[in-house]
C-alpha cells in the first residue's frame, strides 16, 4: 500500500515537472522570459547608484548620507523584488528576480553582500505593504523623519508603477 501511494506521488511530480518545462518553454519562445529578465535586471540597475533615487530623495528635501543612501538602495531592490513577485506570473516573477539578484552580485557584490545579510529586508517583509515609509525611516535611524516616510511610500509605490508599465508595454 505504501509503495502504490510513493508512486502516485511520484507520478503526480512528474507531471507537475512537466506543466513547468511546457509553461517555461512557452514564455521562452513569447520572449516573455527574456523580459522579465530585463525588467529584473533593469530594476537592479536602478538599485544601485542610480541617479534617479538621489534627485528622488533630493525632491523630498532628503541630504542622502552614505548610509542613508545604503538603505534607500536596499529599498529599492526590496520593492522591484515586490513588485515583480505582485505583478508577474511565478514563473517569470521567479527568473526577474533570479536576473535582479544576479545583476547585484556580478556588478555590485559589496552591496550585495550587505543586503543579503541585512535586517532591512526582514522589516521590510513583516511591514507587507503597509508602513513602508516608516520602516524605511527606522532603518535610516530617524523613525520620526516625515520626510524619509514619504520618500520610502513613494520608492515603494515608484518600483510597482514601473513593473506595471514595463510589463504591460
Amino acid at each position: 500500500m505504501d509503495q502504490d501511494i510513493k508512486i502516485f506521488g511520484e507520478a503526480e511530480h512528474h507531471e507537475d515537472l512537466e506543466v513547468v518545462v511546457a509553461e517555461t518553454e512557452a514564455l521562452r519562445e513569447s520572449g516573455d522570459l527574456d523580459r522579465a529578465k530585463d525588467l529584473g535586471r533593469e530594476l537592479a540597475a536602478l538599485a544601485v547608484k542610480s541617479p534617479e533615487l538621489n534627485c528622488l530623495a533630493e525632491s523630498f528635501g532628503v541630504k542622502l548620507t552614505p548610509a542613508r543612501e545604503h538603505q534607500l538602495q536596499v529599498l529599492m531592490v526590496f520593492s522591484g523584488q515586490h513588485a515583480l513577485q505582485e505583478i508577474l506570473s511565478q514563473l517569470l516573477a521567479e527568473a526577474a528576480v533570479t536576473a535582479m539578484n544576479n545583476y547585484l552580485i556580478n556588478r555590485s557584490r559589496e552591496f550585495w553582500d550587505t543586503i543579503s545579510d541585512g535586517s532591512a529586508f526582514t522589516q521590510y517583509l513583516l511591514a507587507q505593504s503597509d508602513g513602508m515609509g516608516e520602516v524605511f525611516a527606522r532603518v535610516c535611524g530617524q523613525e520620526d523623519n516625515v520626510d524619509l516616510h514619504k520618500l520610502g511610500a513613494t520608492v515603494f509605490g515608484a518600483a510597482h508603477e514601473l513593473v506595471t508599465a514595463k510589463w504591460v508595454c
